[in-house]
């Protein structure tokens, strides 16, 4: 055992390994995973700010109500949600022959739209959950309701101190966000035909010894730890700017 995992770590990192990895990488279309995460990413991270800032527009009784509507939603089943578009899609095919959503896909072709919505609204759902009673903090502080009375705009305090005051709490939670997108991912390229990383992982499990399956582990949980890494440090780095810039 000793001696075949010295062996596994010294095959890591040569220039064979590295080939065979962006061999087996487009073959089973990896780069699908990550386009659907960082889309799905950048959708809930833009609509976060938009709900943040039209935030003090809405009433409380309003609030309480989409929070309610958000948690009956999120108890729903991945696999519902997913079943009831594809019938949905079906149906109105049918009945117009239009065809909505690409419910069935390929590592060519694989769909977008119907993945990317699934691995965007829970994490959104979630977030928005989450912040809430943070942004409500930050638009009732002392500080926000003594600088609109002094004049400044809206709009310089929501970026010079709403923002930076919510990204402690939201560096707090991204990253767990992440691999909740990466576990939705699974159950999505699996439904959707579509490869992925993912699917190349799971498909080690059946690959024969002379392939090396415990290397190519390996290497696919690598490639997946990858952006929760860069975004960790990327988030520590704001953090600090952001902190000093509050701090002067």
């Amino acid at each position: 055992m000793w001696n075949t995992s010295i062996e596994t770590m010294e095959q890591l990192f040569t220039y064979a390994n590295f080939l065979d990895l962006s061999t087996t990488y487009q073959q089973i279309n990896g780069s699908y995973t990550f386009e659907i995460i960082g889309m799905s990413l950048s959708i809930t991270l833009f609509l976060l700010v938009f709900y943040t800032y039209f935030f003090p527009k809405f009433k409380n009784r309003t609030i309480k109500k989409m929070i309610d509507y958000l948690e009956d939603s999120e108890s729903l089943p991945v696999v519902g949600v997913v079943l009831s578009i594809h019938w949905f899609s079906v149906m109105i095919y049918k009945a117009t022959s239009i065809y909505l959503f690409k419910t069935v896909g390929t590592p060519r072709e694989p769909a977008v739209v119907v993945p990317l919505f699934i691995v965007s609204i829970y994490p959104l759902i979630f977030l928005i959950k989450y912040m809430t009673p943070y942004i409500k903090d930050s638009y009732q502080s002392n500080y926000f309701i003594f600088a609109q009375s002094l004049g400044y705009s809206k709009f310089k305090l929501f970026f010079s101190y709403v923002i930076p005051n919510l990204f402690p709490f939201l560096e707090r939670i991204i990253k767990f966000i992440y691999l909740e997108m990466i576990t939705v991912m699974l159950f999505i390229e699996i439904q959707f035909n579509t490869g992925g990383l993912l699917t190349g992982l799971r498909n080690t499990q059946i690959m024969p010894a002379e392939f090396k399956p415990q290397l190519m582990v390996i290497n696919f949980l690598f490639l997946l730890l990858l952006p929760y890494l860069i975004m960790s440090i990327l988030f520590k780095l704001i953090h600090v700017f952001v902190v000093s810039k509050i701090s002067k």
